[in-house]
């Protein structure tokens, strides 16, 4: 190959590289998957998007949005729905949700700093076993949600008997619309799911960008 050719290889998975880092970077502060239950008590005027929370790489947060002011009921106030997700839970047995993923949750922020080196390292390493390094942010949309349905299915199956309801031990909804008791429940990727897997595919393309680039030099 050329050295024209292979500078333009090196350039492109550079600049590949360069963009899923700040893609994967942004996911970090942006929700990744939100969850929200629906039911008749929880009406549309007070809950728009029903009882929602975002799950973010590092935490749960509210997803409900504020309440518009009206007639001077109550000044407008930002809902606190990982509260009222809790209550629901509670009623059928189910854990806090801040029992979930604290391990992973404190993690996070040194697994992430830790795939921004190795992507880093990605951009000028040859050596053997250089396809690791974007692997480090490839496996991170995968990761996520292998980890967050399995914690999904320990909470559905360590109820405990101090609910007011008594519901078998069931699988909550991964992805898509399910329902449990008299709620409604959707689970579906928000935003930073996409950047996540928009990174992915980046580092995708970057390595099979480099991996031509290496096999020229053999």
């Amino acid at each position: 190959m050329q050295t024209q050719d292979k500078g333009k290889l090196t350039l492109a998975f550079r600049a590949l590289t360069v963009a899923a880092a700040l893609l994967i970077g942004g996911a970090y502060f942006s929700p990744v998957w939100w969850v929200a239950l629906k039911a008749p008590n929880y009406p549309a005027q007070t809950f728009p998007d029903g009882v929602r929370i975002h799950f973010h790489v590092n935490g749960v947060f509210n997803g409900c949005k504020e309440r518009p002011k009206t007639d001077d009921v109550y000044e407008e106030e930002a809902l606190d729905c990982v509260h009222e997700m809790n209550v629901i839970n509670h009623f059928i047995g189910m854990e806090p949700i801040e029992k979930g993923a604290r391990l992973e949750i404190m993690a996070a922020p040194y697994l992430f700093a830790l795939v921004g080196v190795m992507l880093a390292a990605f951009l000028f390493y040859s050596g053997p076993f250089w396809w690791v390094l974007p692997m480090s942010g490839i496996v991170i949309p995968i990761a996520f949600v292998a980890d967050y349905a399995a914690w999904l299915w320990w909470f559905g199956h360590n109820l405990h008997p101090w609910g007011a309801f008594t519901v078998k031990p069931f699988m909550p909804t991964v992805f898509g619309e399910g329902k449990v008791a008299q709620f409604g429940t959707f689970s579906y990727p928000h935003y930073g799911f996409g950047l996540l897997v928009a990174g992915a595919l980046l580092l995708v393309l970057a390595a099979l960008l480099r991996r031509k680039s290496l096999k020229s030099d053999g």
